[in-house]
């Protein structure tokens, strides 16, 4: 599972004053039609309940040059409350959204499927906003790794 390429994400929650974020890689598109991700969350964790009573979480896209927030939230580094550290918005769901994501989608929870430690979180996405940053950071293989555009007249067969 090690080599299985993943984009990195802040995935963050709010509920009164309680605000959380977690970086997640397990995160990915389920349909455009309605537009829908899906995030896979520990159960036993503090993310979960707040999910649960919001109703609401925003998933935030890093880039290159976003590691130390990836580690923030990751748990990799101590951190008091690293929500207060960063430029964060109120999203349009009331959860906060990264100011520098390359992208941000807010969502609202759609349905839940507890999946052993985990749970898959169904979200239908209501709000998206982007940002000029074109370089995605990834994770693969247990490192951060940036994307580079592929020369595409090495791919034209002609």
């Amino acid at each position: 599972m090690r080599l299985l390429v993943g984009g990195v994400t802040v995935l963050t929650t709010a509920t009164g004053d309680e605000k959380r974020g977690m970086t997640a890689t397990a995160v990915c598109s389920l349909s455009a039609e309605p537009p829908r991700v899906l995030a896979c969350i520990n159960m036993s964790g503090e993310m979960f309940r707040l999910v649960g009573q919001s109703g609401a979480l925003t998933v935030n896209f890093l880039g290159a040059g976003h590691e130390d927030i990836a580690m923030m939230f990751g748990g990799a580094r101590p951190s008091d409350d690293p929500l207060d550290r960063l430029q964060w918005v109120e999203g349009s769901n009331g959860a906060p959204r990264f100011s520098e994501a390359v992208a941000a989608l807010e969502c609202t929870v759609a349905d839940v499927f507890p999946y052993g430690t985990h749970a898959i979180v169904i979200c239908d996405v209501q709000n998206i906003e982007t940002n000029e940053n074109p370089h995605p950071l990834v994770y693969v293989n247990g490192r951060f790794e940036h994307l580079a555009a592929a020369d595409h007249r090495k791919l034209d067969p002609q």
